[in-house]
């Protein structure tokens, strides 16, 4: 590996799959180059979760090697190994980065809204803006993962659980955990229909995805105003 970096990696708020692995600002001077090894260690971690990501919304999960995230991410095997003990292991923390980073930024919009229906509009368009905005991100993560082992499964299934946070609030009809991960299942479905058929912008999906979540809730006079398409220069 050539070049330097100037300290740790800093991937900790930005979308896996959004920087290249392979950026000259992320490389590490052989030899003496004055870095700790927890933070060469933190540096190509990051390196190979963007690799990984970068490969697999390109090729697919079921084509994706070690050797080939490994090469993407500019180590050897051995070094992938050194920090996880497979694929699994690794698209898992690329998964798990992904979604607690959309979902913090989600929730941040929530909360900020002044009604609940706000706050679900808000985090979707949040939600959508990121995942239109890193499209590697959001292929790996809502299709590829489907093809993922059983942890990237369990985890997807804790997401669903911790989204119920979005149908609790005050003057919001309590709904079954059963209710609330139908609507989170539902609007995941369509976003990754939408990815996989190449249609159209991430974004256009706001306006019916809104009033599908308001809707069972507050029903359909609180549901129905969020079906006018959002205003392009907002």
């Amino acid at each position: 590996m050539t070049g330097r970096t100037g300290g740790a990696d800093r991937g900790t708020d930005v979308l896996p799959g959004s920087r290249s692995a392979l950026d000259p600002g992320r490389a590490i001077k052989p030899g003496r180059h004055g870095l700790s090894p927890e933070t060469v260690a933190d540096i190509q971690r990051g390196r190979l979760i963007d690799a990984l990501v970068e490969v697999v919304s390109a090729h697919g999960y079921p084509q994706t090697t070690i050797s080939g995230v490994a090469g993407a991410a500019g180590v050897t095997k051995k070094t992938f190994y050194e920090h996880f003990d497979g694929l699994d292991a690794c698209f898992l923390a690329a998964y798990r980065r992904g979604m607690d980073i959309l979902y913090r930024r989600m929730t941040d919009a929530h909360e900020s809204a002044p009604s609940w229906p706000e706050g679900v509009h808000a985090a979707l368009r949040t939600m959508l803006a990121l995942l239109a905005r890193e499209p590697r991100f959001a292929r790996a993560a809502l299709v590829e993962a489907n093809a993922a082992g059983p942890s990237v499964r369990l985890a997807r299934l804790d997401d669903l659980a911790r989204f119920r946070a979005f149908f609790a609030a005050p003057g919001v009809p309590p709904v079954p955990d059963a209710v609330a991960d139908a609507i989170v299942g539902g609007i995941v479905s369509a976003v990754r229909v939408k990815i996989e058929t190449g249609a159209d912008d991430l974004r256009s999906l706001l306006p019916s995805l809104t009033y599908f979540a308001v809707l069972p809730l507050l029903g359909r006079e609180a549901a129905t105003p969020y079906l006018t398409p959002p205003n392009p220069a907002k």
